[in-house]
């Protein structure tokens, strides 16, 4: 089937019924840290590059603190877990990257899986059915101008259809508590490989945050920010579906970007869903540099994690009552994990990692082995 000629999705609703899932339910894996007790198990994965610039999948081993991976030919960014077998893991390339790789953990072993379609190119996240027979990536198809979720049968990677997201540049996806809708981050800006990564349309940038149907394609809610210029693109969800959300401000002035972090509340015991920016003490704000490289919700802690690379630290705000808690100084912070008990770990772009410590605000440094320097790229992702 031609991606490009498929409007619709083509596959069944018991299909995806059966295949659906949150977010936490693929990715958080089982993962122990306690913050206290320094109990690590587990794996956090990531890209990342050595020395010299190559470029890798894998991650870190807390049991023995060692870096792991297998050599890749371009940048990759997110990751998916396969949701029953740990051991597989697919990574994606960064925008405007065309290939996802799959690391089979069990050989130290990378293979290019699939590369997209002609005229499209992937945001560097994508998500698992329940089951893992299907794999869902955002796309950015830069001839039309439009953004779709392709989904891809994972036995050969073949494409079974497509989902508009109702609008350009999504960059993340994730599956609601629902098990049928997916709630997807339309960043709004048009790019195109020619440029490589320079942005075209940021007068008119058009971010939007998106919960369709899955197998209708049907747009159930569309939500937008009063700034058009806060470009959404990463999400982590709570098992109940409240989303936090990172932005990055593409106007001039990053010291008065108005906001770096939105919640999505679903509705609930009859209440209306809402989609709302959280505030922050306007001294604060020169700490953000209009810029989250990625975002992490803790439910068991009452925390919203966001990572401000640019402004080197993490700013913090709480789910329960949507107050801002402070903001952790730690340098070129971009990675950040939910794990099984709530805890949140943070990667550093200098190949360092820490333990947010939420009742003091501040770091606690994991000690890593590693045979040479790395950096860390932008995501973790917490699994067995």
């Amino acid at each position: 089937m031609n991606a490009s000629s498929v409007n619709a999705p083509k596959w069944s609703r018991r299909h995806f019924l059966a295949a659906s899932a949150s977010l936490s339910a693929v990715a958080a894996g089982g993962l122990l840290f306690s913050s206290e007790s320094k109990a690590r198990t587990g794996t956090l994965l990531s890209a990342y590059e050595d020395a010299r610039g190559d470029q890798y999948v894998g991650g870190l081993s807390l049991q023995d603190d060692k870096v792991f991976g297998a050599r890749v030919p371009m940048r990759a960014h997110g990751c998916a877990v396969h949701p029953s077998d740990p051991n597989r893991v697919l990574f994606f390339a960064r925008r405007p990257g065309t290939q996802a790789f799959e690391l089979d953990r069990a050989t130290m072993q990378a293979r290019a899986v699939f590369t997209t379609a002609p005229g499209r190119h992937l945001a560097g996240h994508g998500t698992y059915s329940a089951d893992g027979n299907l794999i869902l990536t955002p796309e950015h198809d830069y001839e039309r101008a439009k953004g779709v979720v392709v989904v891809r049968d994972v036995r050969n990677f073949a494409i079974l259809g497509e989902i508009h997201t109702n609008g350009i540049d999504p960059h993340e996806v994730a599956w609601l508590p629902d098990h049928r809708s997916l709630l997807v981050a339309n960043g709004g800006i048009m790019t195109h490989p020619r440029s490589f990564r320079r942005k075209l349309n940021i007068p008119t940038m058009d971010p939007s945050l998106c919960v369709i149907d899955a197998t209708s394609g049907e747009r159930k809610e569309q939500w937008r920010l009063p700034e058009h210029l806060l470009s959404i693109r990463h999400v982590s969800m709570t098992g109940t579906g409240i989303t936090a959300v990172g932005l990055q401000y593409e106007g001039d002035d990053k010291n008065a970007a108005p906001g770096i972090v939105a919640l999505y509340r679903p509705a609930q015991s009859g209440n209306p869903a809402q989609f709302r920016l959280l505030a922050a003490p306007a001294s604060e704000i020169p700490k953000f540099q209009g810029y989250v490289a990625s975002i992490a919700i803790s439910e068991a802690h009452d925390l919203i994690a966001a990572a401000c690379p640019y402004g080197n630290g993490v700013a913090c705000w709480s789910i329960s009552d949507e107050r801002y808690l402070g903001f952790i100084a730690a340098s070129e912070t971009y990675g950040l994990s939910r794990v099984a008990d709530g805890s949140i770990l943070a990667s550093q772009r200098d190949g360092t990692a820490y333990g947010l410590d939420e009742t003091r605000l501040r770091s606690q440094f994991l000690k890593i082995a590693s045979s040479q320097p790395i950096r860390w790229d932008d995501h973790w992702v917490a699994t067995v």
